[in-house]
């Protein structure tokens, strides 16, 4: 099963903030994006708004081109593991 990108980013966005030991209403007060948005981002619930997720990804003090580059890194990981399973 291929995971998709915005499974991947919602995915990253939990981990960044979990690393981070910031709870949801602390990133909802500080970034000025609703902890329900926050939420549904991170649990891949709503397509993710671009200007919204880039507020997000420069709060946690992350390069807009690194995160992506990131995500797209382990994108392949994911694929890869697929095709060995696949294989087996």
């Amino acid at each position: 099963m291929e995971i998709r990108a915005r499974e991947l980013i919602a995915n990253k966005l939990r981990s960044i903030r979990a690393d981070l030991k910031y709870t949801i209403e602390y990133v909802a007060n500080k970034s000025n994006v609703s902890k329900d948005t926050i939420c549904r981002y991170e649990n891949n619930q709503v397509s993710m708004q671009i200007d919204i997720l880039e507020k997000l990804i420069q709060f946690y003090g992350y390069n807009f081109v690194i995160f992506f580059k990131e995500i797209y890194a382990n994108k392949q990981k994911f694929k890869k593991e697929d095709i060995s399973k696949n294989e087996l």
